[in-house]
């Protein structure tokens, strides 16, 4: 007979079996039911009186009458699952020790609707377009869907129970940063050839559970093959359309501006004031083309940034510069305001100042007549942020959301008047996003807008590569120009005789390579779409072959691969159509540089730099500038100078560390070096000096400083002997 305890404990056991959602069956080692739950009699449609001191088999199901019985033999836990009148039941049959004998406990659950979602999930998963790959949390293969097998050519069957890193599967090396348990949300573009080529988006998730435990992750693949060949045939249609508008325009451009100028004869004022009209309306297609162009580089990726430390401050001047014929004629302000010592920012000096001139430009042409623009700089969260405020109609709320989508204009009678192809906000936008910083609007109708962009703050890895500046005075020598347009090559042909050029033109490569060999021009412009694209040919043929290597090759394009034609060896990009001035200038600087000495002048003074620059180019020296240690030796790499001018006291790198560095290196170290300083030289760095060529204190006679240069050039220069040999 069971003890008052005995009794007590089994009517507990009792009570939490009756309260549980699992049907709960004790075997004992006869294998006879000792107990049951009233959910197990109902799970399987049987009652305690009928059931209870007799053999498990009258539970009528004979998955457990063999489950029971391998557990009782083997010792071990089973698991399976069976149904029973369009339900379906899990079990679990856990042995137990009974004295010197083993009974068993029986563990129900009715899994009917878990299956049921499992398969309603699974049916999405399976009809889904995009691929599909789990992974659980060892890196196993536990589903593929029918799409992700059609993507890897591969079957669930050979993939499932698969263990391997994601991208492996796809025949990748591991991400870099680590497994995606451990650095989130993992998206790669993936090529494909096999089993047929595929551009696929590949999107890799970490799944947690409520505790952040990780059970796995998630792979999804997405066929854009047919996006990205759409974004190349219409790259490709914008590149020909544009090469199709562009080489007539810059024959139409360029010889109205030849005529304007003069360079036809004299022309009387209706015919002045037609030709402004015709050439107002070119400058505005070619605004057009600039645009489209611009935004197509910008989605396919093949635009070229140049970031370096940035001047905010001068690039906002030199913009401000540009409007001030505009609004002096308007009699129109540009304010500026700038926060002192405003820091350097990172940024590409070309496309921040298209940014500024596109936001300065916007402000006076929405501002009514007689509106000043403002413009201001100040650092803001570790940030330079510039704002452009005009004094016009101001933009309603609805409106500055979309303000920065492609070909979006605020529609009213202002806009319409002035007209615009809505493409200028977009494109500042994704340069300004591109180079790490942002943009935005704020404005209230009636009282103005304030267009603003923010930029990060320079750090030591940006280093501005000072540029290479020819000397003053007249020009002179043969230019080689290839072109395959007659008329366009005839147009750069006049810029350059009439600046004082001796010209020879070419029409196609094969040509263009004879006229290189046979006159050794001191520059070369060249067309890269020569002979349908043979120019990047013959430019790498020209920076290959030892006789033409040292020539400088301008490229001037309308097909805007700034990074190729520089990876081929350009020394210089301008797009079509062609600005004279700008070409001139470039063709300037480079005959001059060829032709003469060059000095690195290295001081963080700009007033010092400005007032040698200026002296140096006069007397016909070829001029670098840089402002700290680090811009030198940046410029020294890629230009070899043919004697420095350096500072002791600079920021960043200063004079000792540039002296030391130029002179460890074989290459550099028998450039003539002439230190200029006003302080005090550092007795414990004083044996740095002596490597130096000249020493001349601050403040110095510039005259005199010139002389002391021409000596360390004259003296460095090789000697020759009577036999006409050079001698050290």
């Amino acid at each position: 007979m069971p003890t008052d305890k005995e009794r007590r404990c089994f009517s507990h056991i009792r009570a939490f079996m009756a309260g549980t959602r699992e049907g709960m069956v004790a075997i004992s080692p006869d294998r006879t039911v000792r107990m049951l739950n009233e959910t197990a009699a109902d799970m399987l449609q049987v009652t305690r009186g009928e059931t209870v001191g007799s053999t498990a088999s009258t539970l009528g199901v004979p998955e457990l009458t063999h489950g029971i019985e391998e557990a009782l033999t083997e010792k071990d836990v089973v698991r399976g699952t069976f149904e029973r009148r369009n339900r379906c039941y899990s079990f679990t049959i856990t042995p137990y020790e009974d004295g010197a004998a083993t009974g068993s406990v029986l563990t129900l659950r009715d899994d009917t609707e878990i299956l049921a979602a499992t398969k309603r999930s699974e049916a999405i998963l399976l009809s889904t377009s995009d691929g599909i790959i789990v992974f659980d949390a060892d890196d196993r293969v536990t589903f593929v869907n029918p799409a992700a097998e059609t993507v890897l050519g591969r079957g669930a069957e050979e993939l499932v129970g698969l263990v391997t890193d994601t991208w492996t599967v796809f025949g990748l090396s591991a991400n870099p940063d680590g497994p995606v348990k451990e650095t989130g949300t993992q998206t790669r573009e993936v090529r494909m050839e096999e089993p047929k080529h595929r551009i696929v988006d590949v999107r890799v998730d970490p799944v947690f559970d409520d505790r952040h435990t990780y059970l796995g992750s998630v792979c999804t693949i997405r066929d854009v093959t047919a996006e990205r060949e759409a974004m190349q045939m219409k790259n490709e249609f914008v590149s020909t359309v544009s090469h199709e508008l562009r080489t007539p325009l810059t024959s139409i451009k360029g010889y109205i501006d030849l005529i304007l100028d003069g360079e036809a004869g004299e022309i009387n004022e209706i015919q002045q004031e037609f030709l402004s009209i015709v050439k107002e309306n070119s400058d505005r297609l070619v605004e057009l083309i600039n645009d489209m162009l611009d935004i197509s580089r910008i989605e396919s990726g093949r635009i070229v940034l140049k970031v370096q430390p940035l001047d905010i401050a001068e690039r906002i001047v030199g913009a401000v510069n540009t409007f001030k014929a505009v609004t002096d004629q308007q009699g129109r302000t540009i304010h500026v305001n700038l926060a002192e010592g405003l820091p350097k920012a990172a940024g590409d000096p070309d496309r921040v100042g298209q940014v500024l001139i596109n936001l300065i430009s916007n402000a006076i042409k929405y501002s009514p007549e007689g509106g000043d623009v403002h413009v201001s700089a100040r650092v803001e969260d570790s940030k330079v942020r510039v704002g452009v405020t005009d004094e016009g109609i101001g933009i309603a709320p609805e409106d500055q959301a979309r303000l920065f989508t492609k070909f979006y204009r605020v529609d009213s009678s202002l806009t319409r008047e002035i007209g615009g192809t809505g493409l200028g906000l977009s494109i500042c936008k994704s340069i300004i996003e591109l180079l790490g910083g942002e943009v935005g609007v704020e404005s209230k109708q009636g009282a103005g807008s304030t267009f603003w962009f923010t930029l990060p703050l320079a750090s030591e890895r940006h280093v501005r590569t000072p540029s290479l500046e020819g000397p003053l005075g007249t020009p002179g020598g043969r230019i080689l120009v290839v072109d395959d347009c007659e008329d366009v090559a005839n147009l750069i042909g006049t810029y350059l005789s009439r600046r004082g050029y001796e010209v020879v033109k070419a029409f196609n490569a094969t040509e263009a390579w004879e006229l290189a060999l046979e006159f050794e021009p001191r520059v070369i412009t060249l067309d890269v779409m020569v002979d349908q694209g043979a120019g990047f040919g013959l430019l790498e043929h020209l920076k290959a072959d030892p006789r033409t290597r040292d020539i400088p090759v301008v490229v001037l394009s309308i097909i805007c691969d700034e990074g190729r034609s520089e990876r081929c060896g350009c020394t210089g990009y301008l797009e079509k159509p062609i600005d004279k001035n700008r070409l001139v200038s470039v063709i300037d600087g480079l005959v001059g540089s060829i032709a003469s000495p060059v000095v690195l002048v290295t001081d963080d003074d700009r007033n010092i730099v400005e007032l040698l620059t200026r002296t140096l180019k006069q007397r016909g020296y070829a001029v670098m500038a840089a402002y700290d240690g680090r811009e030198a030796m940046a410029a020294v790499a890629r230009t070899r100078p043919d004697a420095i001018l350096l500072d002791i006291r600079m920021p960043v790198m200063d004079g000792y560390e540039v002296l030391e560095a130029l002179k460890a290196n074989p290459e550099t170290a028998d450039i003539p070096v002439v230190i200029m300083s006003a302080y005090q030289l550092d007795s414990d760095r004083s044996g740095i000096l002596d490597l130096a060529t000249q020493r001349i204190g601050k403040p110095f006679d510039v005259e005199d400083f010139i002389t002391h240069i021409e000596e360390v050039i004259t003296e460095s220069e090789p000697q020759t002997d009577v036999s006409g040999e050079d001698t050290p």
